[in-house]
């Protein structure tokens, strides 16, 4: 086969119907701006700089190192080893190649030769966006400025584990570890592909894990990956918000996918399952608010990371993930062989997996079935069997005691 029979016509790449969804001109959630730029200091941690109150603050010095938790779950803590390994590496790689590649000029070529690469190195969705000035940090972690270089930004999206998620509860420890797994993998395709792209000639940046430059939901909202959903975040259509993302920004001339619109916004409205089963109760059951020049849900960050850090159970929440429609239990590609692109047979099965959820109580049935992980935590430099009385995390009265889901 020719290679120009799969970079010139317009079928399917990856495993889901990518090709198929509508596109539009502007994201679905109203943006009237100007959108500001974040300085990354203020988005990672913020429990930590004792941005939500001292005492808490001082609380969390005890598991903290460098304004990162330090993992007390050995899974967790062997998945963030190989993190901040991989995140060196684009502060030491980044020569660009003095002569171009000898590939073709053809920006609809280049597109899907990387989007077919980051397939090939194992993303389950890809896509590429423009990057818009204020998706730029101002600084990164260390305080330094973030340059806004790039035009487009490639997108690698991880899907976390499914059959993980749901024997979870939603906020034990295996929630930390199935997101650092994907992160480990969107880290992996992006590293990698900024590098080929710097070999062939182009300037090339990875936005990833400990090193992203960029906000990412904005990004994803440029490539086509999802829509603000009320959690606060990007929800895909076919793998709803059970998912991690990377990027690599580069100026090699490309094809955008542009935002899309599946009918989320209406959908999230009326909803509000979320919102009903978060154990912080940081998603809101209103409307949609003005926030940094666009609207959006905004979730209670402060109450997120309260729960997060004072939950012994595990080391972080993703309830409300779990528990959304669209996390539903046909989400595998052949699910979508037959899909013709009609949104109201997305629709449709949702809605299937909502009534599902209300009649068990919101209880999903394969809870606990596939279960494969052990409790541990390091205590001490000991591995034991959390409890209330050896746990080391924060033991305030638990929030979920009043409020079981």
């Amino acid at each position: 086969m020719n290679y120009q029979d799969i970079l010139y016509n317009n079928d399917q790449l990856g495993p889901f119907p990518t090709h198929l969804l509508k596109h539009v001109s502007q994201p679905t959630n109203m943006i009237i701006g100007p959108i500001d730029r974040k300085d990354s200091r203020e988005i990672f941690f913020r429990a930590v700089k004792g941005d939500f109150g001292r005492k808490m603050q001082k609380e969390l010095k005890n598991i903290q190192k460098d304004s990162r938790p330090v993992p007390n779950y050995p899974l967790l803590a062997a998945l963030s080893k190989i993190i901040e390994h991989m995140s060196t590496f684009n502060q030491t790689n980044t020569k660009v190649a003095s002569k171009k590649a000898p590939i073709p000029n053809d920006p609809k070529v280049l597109t899907r030769h990387l989007k077919c690469l980051g397939y090939f190195l194992g993303a389950d969705i890809m896509g590429i966006g423009r990057v818009p000035h204020s998706t730029y940090y101002s600084n990164d972690r260390e305080g330094n400025p973030i340059e806004t270089s790039f035009k487009y930004a490639v997108v690698f999206v991880a899907r976390k584990s499914d059959s993980s998620i749901r024997a979870s509860n939603g906020w034990d420890r295996i929630m930390d570890p199935a997101s650092l797994q994907a992160y480990q993998r969107v880290g992996f395709q992006s590293e990698c592909v900024a590098d080929y792209i710097r070999q062939l000639g182009y300037e090339a940046d990875a936005s990833n894990t400990f090193h992203y430059s960029t906000l990412m939901p904005h990004i994803l909202l440029e490539a086509g990956i999802g829509e603000v959903c009320r959690m606060g975040i990007i929800l895909n259509p076919f793998i709803g918000a059970n998912f991690k993302a990377s990027c690599v920004l580069t100026n090699l001339e490309l094809e955008v996918d542009g935002p899309i619109d599946f009918g989320l916004q209406n959908y999230c409205r009326s909803c509000k399952i979320c919102a009903k089963q978060c154990p912080a109760n940081a998603i809101t059951h209103g409307k949609q608010t003005l926030y940094n020049g666009y609207y959006t849900w905004k979730l209670n960050m402060q109450a997120c990371q309260k729960f997060c850090f004072e939950n012994k159970e595990g080391n972080i929440c993703g309830r409300c993930t779990k528990v959304c429609p669209w996390h539903r239990p046909n989400t595998e590609p052949h699910d979508f062989a037959n899909w013709n692109g009609s949104i109201s047979e997305l629709h449709k099965v949702v809605n299937e997996q909502r009534v599902r959820l209300k009649n068990n109580n919101f209880v999903d049935p394969m809870e606990r079935t596939n279960k494969w992980w052990f409790p541990l935590e390091s205590i001490n430099d000991q591995l034991v069997v959390p409890t209330s009385k050896n746990s080391h995390r924060i033991c305030r009265k638990h929030p979920l005691a009043q409020n079981k889901p």
